[in-house]
């Protein structure tokens, strides 16, 4: 499998959405434990379509309500009744993101995974694993619902650095934790 290359243009591009998932708004203001993924997801799509408009603008585009449509027309997710996420078939079993982003020559799959355990952790790395063989990026969102946070607070170890590192190298997956 040939990677994608990770031109500064376009780690600038990821971390554009990975700051428009994550953003504030959404950790700061929603009581997302209390919340299925589902309605993160709908949550988060609005600050993704806005984030990415003002980028569309300020790579020219002049028309804002334009730049949101190519926008809209560029992300692909289950909550969009008129989009389908196409599925990857692997060992026997139907695979599809959470949401897909298409822009700027690159495709990028976007899995949301909430939990609190480590196996809640798992099965996300294994998906993107998958999405990595399709999709030019991955940016894997684990949000943290554990009551003293511990997955977010243990992203600075060893062991974590380590292999964030090797699915970044090695496979062009993005992990964030919230």
């Amino acid at each position: 499998m040939k990677q994608a290359s990770k031109s500064q243009k376009r780690v600038e591009f990821l971390d554009l959405i990975s700051e428009a998932i994550t953003h504030d708004d959404i950790f700061g203001t929603l009581n997302y434990k209390k919340k299925s993924e589902d309605q993160i997801k709908q949550f988060i799509y609005p600050h993704l379509v806005r984030d990415l408009t003002n980028y569309v603008v300020s790579e020219g585009e002049d028309d804002k309500e334009k730049a949101k449509e190519i926008v809209k027309s560029s992300i692909n997710w289950e909550g969009d009744v008129n989009t389908t996420v196409s599925h990857i078939l692997f060992m026997g079993t139907r695979n599809r993101p959470d949401m897909t982003v298409e822009m700027n020559g690159i495709k990028i799959a976007i899995e949301f995974k909430k939990g609190k355990r480590g196996s809640d952790l798992r099965a996300g790395i294994g998906q993107s694993l998958i999405y990595a063989t399709h999709y030019d990026f991955v940016l894997y969102l684990f949000i943290d619902i554990s009551d003293d946070k511990r997955i977010q607070n243990a992203q600075g170890g060893v062991n974590e650095l380590s292999l964030t590192g090797e699915l970044w190298d090695n496979y062009n997956i993005k992990f964030i934790v919230a």
